[in-house]
């Protein structure tokens, strides 16, 4: 067998390090995540369709506050996503419609994921959680993810 050829050094993989706990224990508890929308810590990603939301800036920023997120448009849903050192972060999702309509303010970056990534848009210490924020599927076989209790 051949040796193996030398490829450089490794891409750096914007979707593999994530510093968020998942916190699963606390994903069944109501409560529990009403508190923590609460805690003035807490930021969410905004979301609509296939475009991510950011506050234009060096570097454009992509979480908002609760209130803020809220304010941009009508959620259609919000999850947990997990903690960062403690602060609780969500994912809110948006109409891809107002998504859209967002696109003309000059203080927003509204751009799909793919850009936002390969072009480094944004800090890659957020792109694992606006990556799972989008996805409600598996990727390998396309059956709906749910939240459950951590075992």
């Amino acid at each position: 067998m051949p040796p193996r050829p030398d490829l450089g050094p490794k891409p750096h993989l914007g979707y593999t390090e994530s510093r968020i706990d998942r916190a699963a224990e606390r994903r069944t508890d109501a409560n529990g995540i009403a508190a923590l929308a609460r805690d003035r810590a807490a930021a969410a990603y905004v979301v609509g369709g296939e475009m991510i939301l950011a506050r234009k800036g060096a570097p454009n920023e992509p979480l908002f506050t609760l209130a803020e997120a809220q304010a941009l448009a009508a959620p259609t849903e919000t999850i947990f996503l997990g903690l960062d050192n403690g602060a609780p972060r969500f994912g809110i999702g948006i109409a891809p419609a107002a998504a859209e309509e967002l696109k003309a303010r000059d203080d927003l970056l509204v751009t799909d994921l793919r850009s936002i990534a390969v072009q480094g848009l944004v800090a890659a210490e957020h792109l694992p959680p606006i990556w799972k924020r989008r996805r409600s599927c598996t990727g390998t076989r396309g059956i709906a993810t749910a939240p459950i209790a951590a075992r």
